[in-house]
């Protein structure tokens, strides 16, 4: 695979393959990055860099180069960006390139697998292409950005990356609104394979009941049998009986703690065992 340049922007070609996403971590403090779920991907190119002001000047068709054109543009909106994206897509279809490509932002399982070979500025924010979501559950098993599903104010929120101030290479993932420009935010375009046959997703479900078993089990092992045993260890067995309500209440708060930060690594779900969307997304998957 070459590189591609398309008005002064330079796509780099990123190879194929399988990688994990998520968290498997039982903690309640880790939901919304669980379940653990492997994506598949086929070849495609990505800006190394995100987009500068003098490429957006390129792309409206301006003639002078702006002030600090090679700086990150930034606080771009949807409607903006997909202008943009439209005039990329104008110029790729104008070219003869070897496969059919699509130019839009880059999903998060493109963006992950590509990490190592992009450049982003410590403090910045980039939108993605993936609708907002509170969790992996429905996300996308073959890379292609996940679609806005909902009516509500979070049609108008991307999922987002956020680099960390000061420590290179480390980021978190946010929801933020794209209907109005925000400070520090950048973006990139990719060129992806378009999918056309109906999307592998994480199964939409928790298993409820499992997860329930599971806090049960743990919260008496942990919080309750222990707030009992330690009084009568200390020679207060009396007030195992006299004050068992407190002793309960407390064993639940323990359980409570300990269950925001530990519980059991919960199941990981590999590609196969993805449903298709067709087949519907209410499968269990224990998370």
């Amino acid at each position: 695979m070459k590189k591609i340049n398309l008005n002064g922007m330079e796509f780099i070609p990123i190879a194929s393959g399988s990688s994990w996403l998520g968290n498997d971590r039982g903690g309640w403090i880790y939901a919304s990055q669980r379940p653990r779920y492997e994506v598949r991907l086929p070849s495609f190119y990505i800006l190394q860099h995100p987009l500068t002001r003098g490429q957006v000047a390129v792309l409206l068709g301006e003639s002078d180069a702006p002030e600090g054109a090679d700086e990150p543009m930034t606080g771009l909106t949807i409607n903006e960006i997909e202008s943009l994206q439209a005039t990329v897509q104008s110029t790729l279809e104008s070219m003869e390139t070897e496969q059919s490509l699509e130019a839009r932002l880059p999903s998060f399982p493109e963006w992950s697998h590509a990490f190592s070979n992009i450049e982003l500025e410590p403090g910045v924010v980039e939108i993605l292409s993936d609708a907002a979501a509170t969790s992996h559950r429905g996300g996308m098993m073959d890379g292609r950005p996940r679609p806005v599903e909902t009516d509500g104010p979070l049609q108008h929120h991307r999922l987002a990356v956020e680099m960390h101030p000061r420590k290179t290479g480390t980021h978190a993932t946010s929801n933020i609104p794209v209907d109005r420009p925000l400070p520090n935010t950048v973006v990139r375009f990719v060129l992806s394979p378009p999918r056309v046959d109906s999307a592998r997703r994480v199964p939409m479900s928790a298993d409820v009941l499992g997860n329930l078993r599971t806090e049960i089990i743990w919260t008496t092992l942990l919080g309750i049998i222990p707030s009992f045993l330690i009084p009568v260890l200390r020679g207060f067995g009396s007030y195992a009986l006299d004050g068992w309500a407190n002793l309960l209440f407390g064993g639940l708060v323990a359980g409570f703690v300990t269950g925001a930060i530990w519980r059991p690594r919960r199941p990981s779900i590999p590609y196969e065992d993805g449903v298709q969307e067709s087949d519907g997304l209410f499968a269990n998957v224990s998370q």
